[in-house]
């Protein structure tokens, strides 16, 4: 017997789906904080120009997550709509992973560029085929909202230990310092090895995750009333036209997070040129620093249901946005007003505790905007009397890799103003130059914050009797 859409969700496809979130954290992450880096500092790609390049894969990528949800929604296969798309991007996701960081030698920088393009564009694209038929389930694997909020809790959990996994290996294994590179980030020789454990690790994620949620997924998928949504370019955008400007929420959700992500985003591409010339910190001590972020989101797990159980998730939205922000971009103007001095270990425990709250209000923003996303989806398919889950959540899906993308050309552009020299002249960075990028973190962190928290407060959540709080079984 088909088990209905509001009972609990089993164990197995629940971790299960749960671990997909472990997949996009692991190429998230080494996005965020790696990639620019070893473009620019490494191979000496001009700032911009990396930026660009980047840009230009998750600006495609970002377009392609609507049209691959609107084509699961659509698609009859006898693997399912879901996991047809999510099997397939195993191998090429594997694959390019690798490319990405191993590109052939003797290439010059402007061919170093187009290497970078040509690959990132191929690898977002693959994943995107896993990522956002995964990210749908979470609003049709269960229709309770407190469900939701399990499944979101739990796939935050699995994102901690994937995001605590890269940080702790990258810095402690393949980009620990050494006589010749004292600042491992800096070592070319680290970053292969550092690619095929991480490539070999997305692989294995993704067909686990696709793996355990199947055989639910396919029972759901048969006893599914509402009709497919019809796969056209055409469809496509008149949905786009509809959600943006016939409904507000989504517009809200949108464009708020679009504004906040990339400050986020900015953040994370700083860090790495931040630890390393601003703060002067070890590569250890910027692993500590950043698995701070890991121990602040893994206080959301004991925290993070109450809270939202007892407030609008869109006010904890909100108040994350802005605080979690906040908490990043604090530390730095202290240092440039000069209330923290030199003292490097002070300097650090102001970092690690700013990076944990930090990662706790983000890790409620995290857990909110499944909740958010799924209340947008049923809005819709409440109204149209179609489904189109998917295609939903990747438009979800697009404003935040558009602002990943967002957030790597001002970080690019930045450094290219900054005239920061390759790590092979670190020695000669200025303390002007330092300054100057600390000034470009925090004035993008400040701006785009507030500018997203501004956009989201017009989000208005449904009358608590409107919504559907149907008893888990």
């Amino acid at each position: 017997m088909t088990a209905p859409l509001e009972a609990r969700v089993p164990w197995i496809p629940r971790l299960a789906y749960s671990l997909g979130n472990a997949g996009e954290t692991i190429l998230h992450r080494t996005f965020e904080y790696f990639v620019l880096f070893y473009y620019t500092q490494v191979l000496g790609v001009s700032g911009s120009i990396a930026g660009l390049a980047i840009l230009a894969a998750l600006a495609v990528d970002a377009v392609t997550d609507p049209l691959v949800g609107s084509y699961s929604d659509s698609l009859q296969s006898r693997f399912g709509r879901r996991h047809t798309l999510m099997f397939a991007s195993v191998l090429p996701t594997t694959v390019l992973f690798y490319a990405l960081f191993n590109p052939p030698a003797g290439l010059s920088a402007a061919r170093l560029g187009l290497w970078l393009a040509a690959t990132a564009i191929g690898l977002r694209v693959a994943i995107t085929f896993f990522y956002v038929p995964w990210s749908a389930q979470v609003a049709e694997l269960s229709s309770d909202p407190r469900e939701r909020v399990t499944l979101a809790i739990l796939r935050s959990i699995f994102g901690a230990v994937a995001q605590g996994s890269v940080i702790a290996l990258a810095f402690n294994l393949f980009f620990r310092a050494t006589p010749a590179y004292p600042r491992g980030q800096e070592n070319p020789e680290a970053y292969s090895p550092f690619a095929l454990t991480f490539a070999l690790g997305l692989g294995v994620v993704i067909l686990l995750s696709a793996a355990g949620t199947y055989r639910r997924m396919q029972a759901l998928e048969r006893a599914e009333t509402s009709a497919p949504l019809r796969f056209t370019v055409a469809a496509l955008g008149n949905a786009w036209r509809e959600m943006m400007f016939g409904f507000p929420n989504f517009r809200c959700l949108f464009l708020g997070a679009l504004a906040a992500m990339t400050g986020l985003s900015a953040f994370n591409a700083f860090s790495l040129y931040l630890g390393s010339y601003f703060w002067g910190l070890s590569t250890a001590q910027i692993g500590q620093w950043q698995f701070a972020f890991v121990v602040g989101a893994a206080l959301t797990f004991v925290l993070g249901k109450p809270i939202v159980d007892r407030l609008q998730a869109s006010a904890v939205f909100s108040a994350g946005v802005a605080v979690g922000l906040a908490c990043f971009a604090a530390p730095v103007l202290l240092k440039l007003i000069g209330v923290l001095q030199g003292d490097v270990a002070i300097n650090l425990m102001v970092l690690a505790v700013a990076n944990a709250l930090g990662g706790f209000f983000l890790g409620l923003v995290m857990i909110t905007s499944a909740v958010l996303a799924s209340e947008t989806a049923d809005a819709y398919q409440a109204r149209r009397g179609i489904k189109g889950t998917a295609m939903l959540f990747g438009f979800i899906t697009l404003s935040m890799k558009l602002a990943s993308g967002l957030g790597k050309l001002l970080t690019g552009v930045a450094i290219d103003l900054i005239a920061l020299p390759t790590a092979s002249e670190a020695a000669s960075i200025t303390r002007g130059q330092a300054d100057a990028l600390g000034w470009a973190c925090f004035i993008t962190l400040a701006t785009l914050g507030v500018l997203g928290a501004r956009v989201f407060s017009g989000y208005r959540s449904a009358p608590p009797a409107t919504a559907s709080r149907s008893t888990a079984t």
